[in-house]
């Protein structure tokens, strides 16, 4: 039994079984954050899916880090599919009594990678080229390969700011990352992707950061004022099969 999995006071509903199907190590987390009306998003979520809000905001997110030691269960990790990097972007949500975050794209450098999360988990995973360089700060520089109109970029330099803390319960901070599950549209069909890992150990965070056409679909002028930013060094996830939500 994995340690982390036998940690679940912190979660909002339990584990309803230890049969995860794969896990990840997130490395260099970094939550940017900006308020936008919920209106801006609703006609891009499924229908099924309430758009939560904290204090009456709908917010957008774009999450860039790196990926290692994915492995599928009871499977060792294979070097030239384990490690990649990604770049997603969400928001978050809820159905009936769960909450859970909804992702517009996800971009990452690594094309059996891509495949892999599109064929088994339905998400909106897109092939991009990416760099990572770690320095003074922590850079990510990200264009998505152009297929059709997508020409999306995104760059980012970033670095902790702050000492390590837990977010408190009632918080935004806790509102952003505490959330344990996924959902996706599958032709007609809403299905949940169960998550695990540990509390958030974060930090706040500074960056400088310039993304393009990688949230089109959202007014621009809600994108203008500086993002609220957090970090996170590290933190080991596993993942459980998508469920048809009835």
């Amino acid at each position: 039994m994995k340690k982390e999995l036998l940690i679940q006071s912190h979660r909002p509903f339990p584990l309803e079984d230890f049969k995860w199907i794969m896990t990840q190590e997130w490395h260099h987390v970094l939550f940017a954050h900006w308020p936008v009306p919920a209106s801006a998003l609703r006609g891009h979520v499924p229908a099924e899916l309430e758009i939560d809000t904290f204090e009456g905001s709908a917010w957008i997110g774009i999450v860039p880090f790196l990926v290692k030691d994915m492995r599928a269960r009871l499977t060792p990790a294979v070097p030239f599919l384990s490690s990649f990097i990604e770049v997603n972007v969400r928001t978050y949500v809820r159905y009936k009594e769960k909450t859970g975050v909804y992702f517009f794209s996800l971009d990452a450098n690594h094309f059996l990678a891509v495949t892999g999360a599109k064929l088994f988990f339905g998400l909106p995973y897109k092939q991009a080229t990416i760099s990572f360089q770690e320095d003074q700060s922590l850079e990510i520089d990200s264009s998505r390969v152009p297929l059709a109109d997508e020409k999306a970029k995104f760059k980012v330099s970033y670095k902790p700011e702050t000492d390590v803390f837990f977010a408190k319960a009632g918080t935004l901070e806790h509102w952003f990352t505490e959330r344990y599950c996924l959902w996706t549209k599958r032709g007609s069909m809403l299905y949940r992707g169960d998550i695990h890992h540990t509390q958030w150990e974060l930090q706040r965070a500074k960056a400088n950061l310039f993304q393009e056409e990688l949230i089109p679909f959202v007014d621009q002028i809600h994108l203008q004022e500086p993002p609220l930013l957090h970090y996170s060094k590290f933190k080991k996830a596993f993942f459980w099969p998508l469920k048809p939500e009835e």
